[in-house]
């Protein structure tokens, strides 16, 4: 099987809306389309994050753009009914001249000792 490189991919940007008793959470959506580039390997993700992760990756999207989460979207499935455990967690926001970089994992990163942050 061919991964695709230039493939869609939701942005979550989590926005806190302060009530009168409790502060609720309201996730917003976009989706782009993205260069996505796998990135694997201790010491490139050591150069790259201070850490390692079991899988990362590097999403390259036009323009001016944040996230505090990442997804791939799935056929027939609306973005507020995802469940909250496919949310990829955003490491890093790298932002250039025309377009922006998202580095994001698959799960928490591990220090040299083996345990989990």
């Amino acid at each position: 099987m061919v991964a695709r490189r230039f493939r869609p991919i939701t942005l979550v940007t989590v926005k806190k809306v302060h009530g009168a008793l409790d502060d609720k959470e309201v996730p917003s959506f976009q989706t782009v389309m993205a260069h996505v580039t796998e990135v694997n390997g201790a010491q490139l993700q050591n150069d790259l994050f201070g850490k390692q992760y079991t899988m990362t990756w590097i999403a390259r999207v036009r323009g001016n753009v944040s996230a505090k989460y990442v997804f791939y979207p799935r056929l027939g499935v609306e973005n507020k009914y995802v469940n909250k455990r496919s949310y990829l967690t955003v490491i890093q926001i790298r932002k250039h001249a025309n377009r922006t970089d998202i580095y994001f994992a698959k799960d928490t990163g591990v220090t040299s000792d083996e345990l989990e942050q």
